[in-house]
């Protein structure tokens, strides 16, 4: 009995500091040191999170296409990155989408769909942001406390966030496109009136793609063939006399979707605007504009200026012979490229309408400051769609009609390229105005089919019209007001003056003349005039020795009276 109690006690004291230990580690005491092994398995997270941080040779691999330009673009199996500058962030970029390919209904090949100033700045979450850029309100100091004011009332909208795959330091950034051109968005496909027109509902991802992206010096060009579901076609027709609000196009109506291919040209603007030269309500230009907010004035004053080419002298010598009444050839000419599918025997017409112009810049200081060209279709580094050349588009079109559009700088006016379309059956217009207006007295006119010469002629006279608009020239339907009814009959005074002053009148035709008046057939035809020479000398001749454009409209106002010989009144 006694060795079973002291056994007792000899486990009961084993069992109370086996408790004691166990209180004490609960208690706070420190922990066990970690063995080498713990120590391994945290360098292995430290180590793993290094490998997520992916480099740019990890994106652009040796598999890469690569091009440069003013972003390097890179094709990696199929996706598609930019590299963009550091100096590229915040510069205005002008993004001009194009219809490259279309389906019967939906518009031609060639024209213009989308315009818009975008802008791309560095975001948090490294994502690279891009913006819109709408010029509505402006000051022209930014460093007066009135900046902020306007930054504060004029946020411009975030479009897109592109995540930043890779950086190199100080240098560039790497984001994938891939998504954003083949999908649908505001900035780079229809716009949404076409789509409510069209149909056109949601865009179809398996069978959308990018066919191309190219990069240049000053743009990058991506073409993109994008495939939509439609709405099904209306079952009612619209009321007799009411312009239907939709449109059933033929591939919808067959397959429930359509295919467009789109072309959009990124072109950088330049850094330092140019000049504007401000617009003046008694000359017929075309006109930009948005709201000054400035210090010095006591409101607010809305500022228009007119759209031109920009023409520049090529050197200083050249610029004083110009100054001297020299004429001068400029730095970069406003050259026009005719369609390779433009019928060949109308292409000389064209290409004269176009130069039917030299005189009028020659007023205005310049020598072969407008050329026509024929389209170099062996150039592969260039593209119709490219919004740096300017284009006469021949259309496969019904539509009696033609028209010059241009794109410019919203900033300045700056003319940066046009693309005139011209629809096939504009020949149709033509010949029932000339048979109409001229058959009295041009036996030609009488004829079912005009002859290639006759039609050539009135196509070039489209031809001119529509360069004018594209070189800044609104309508001038007062021009044929100036000429007395009488002189219309008048051998003498229109081989002098011409039958209008204004190309971009409508007077169309003389026919006023009678069959006793023995008029010549060239005289028929309207041409460049006196109002449209003076207009075209009025917004291109370079002012030297200036400040601003302010100084310059003062200038302005005394050429009408020095060189033109008429007042202000």
């Amino acid at each position: 009995m006694f060795k079973n109690t002291w056994t007792r006690l000899l486990l009961l004291c084993f069992v109370s500091t086996l408790l004691s230990v166990q209180l004490t580690f609960a208690q706070g005491a420190k922990p066990p040191v970690k063995n080498d092994t713990d120590k391994t398995e945290e360098g292995d997270k430290k180590e793993d999170k290094k490998k997520k941080e992916k480099t740019f040779t990890d994106f652009v691999t040796d598999k890469a296409k690569s091009m440069e330009g003013m972003f390097n673009v890179h094709e990696v199996e199929g996706k598609y990155y930019f590299e963009i500058p550091d100096a590229m962030f915040g510069r205005d970029i002008l993004a001009v989408t194009r219809i490259a390919k279309a389906p019967t209904g939906a518009g031609y090949g060639g024209e213009q769909a989308n315009e818009q100033v975008i802008r791309f700045e560095k975001g948090p979450k490294k994502n690279v942001f891009m913006r819109v850029i709408s010029y509505v309100n402006v000051t022209p100091d930014t460093l007066q406390p009135l900046y902020t004011a306007i930054e504060n009332s004029n946020v411009q909208p975030i479009a897109q966030a592109f995540p930043i795959s890779a950086t190199r330091k100080d240098t560039s950034v790497l984001i994938e496109v891939t998504k954003f051109f083949e999908g649908d968005n505001s900035l780079i496909t229809l716009p949404s009136t076409s789509k409510q027109r069209y149909k056109i509902r949601a865009i179809q991802k398996d069978r959308s793609f990018i066919k191309k992206i190219a990069a240049y010096p000053i743009n990058i060009e991506v073409n993109s063939v994008k495939t939509f579901s439609v709405s099904p076609p209306s079952i009612n027709p619209s009321p007799p006399g009411r312009r239907p609000r939709t449109t059933d196009l033929i591939a919808g109506r067959n397959t429930g979707v359509i295919t467009l291919e789109m072309n959009t040209s990124m072109v950088l603007l330049p850094e330092v605007p140019m000049k504007r030269r401000l617009f003046d309500p008694r000359v017929g230009i075309f006109a930009n504009g948005y709201t000054v907010f400035d210090e010095d004035n006591q409101r607010a004053k809305p500022e228009l200026f007119t759209v031109r080419w920009r023409l520049e002298a090529k050197n200083a010598a050249d610029a004083a012979a110009q100054q001297r009444g020299e004429l001068i050839e400029p730095k970069k000419p406003i050259v026009y490229y005719i369609e390779p599918a433009t019928p060949e025997k109308w292409v000389s017409y064209l290409k004269q309408g176009v130069e039917d112009w030299q005189p009028a810049f020659e007023q205005a200081g310049w020598k072969n400051a407008i050329q026509a060209k024929d389209w170099p279709v062996n150039d592969t580094t260039m593209s119709l769609n490219d919004s740096r050349y300017s284009v006469i588009r021949y259309f496969a079109s019904t539509i009696p009609n033609a028209y010059g559009p241009n794109v410019h700088d919203p900033r300045s006016g700056e003319i940066l390229e046009s693309h005139i379309g011209w629809y096939h059956n504009v020949q149709l217009l033509l010949k029932n105005w000339y048979t109409i207006q001229t058959a009295m007295v041009d036996p030609r006119a009488r004829e079912n089919v005009l002859d290639e010469d006759l039609m050539g002629e009135l196509i070039r006279f489209v031809s001119s019209h529509e360069v004018g608009h594209t070189l800044g020239l609104a309508h001038n339907f007062g021009a044929s007001h100036g000429t007395p009814v009488e002189k219309l009959r008048d051998v003498d005074y229109l081989r002098e003056n011409g039958h209008t002053s204004s190309i971009m009148d409508y007077a169309r035709f003389n026919y006023v003349a009678q069959p006793e008046d023995n008029m010549p057939t060239n005289l028929l035809f309207p041409g460049i005039g006196d109002y449209d020479k003076w207009a075209i000398e009025w917004n291109y001749k370079p002012i030297y020795n200036t400040e601003d454009e302010y100084e310059d409209k003062e200038i302005l106002n005394q050429f009408k009276t020095i060189i033109w010989g008429f007042d202000d009144d």
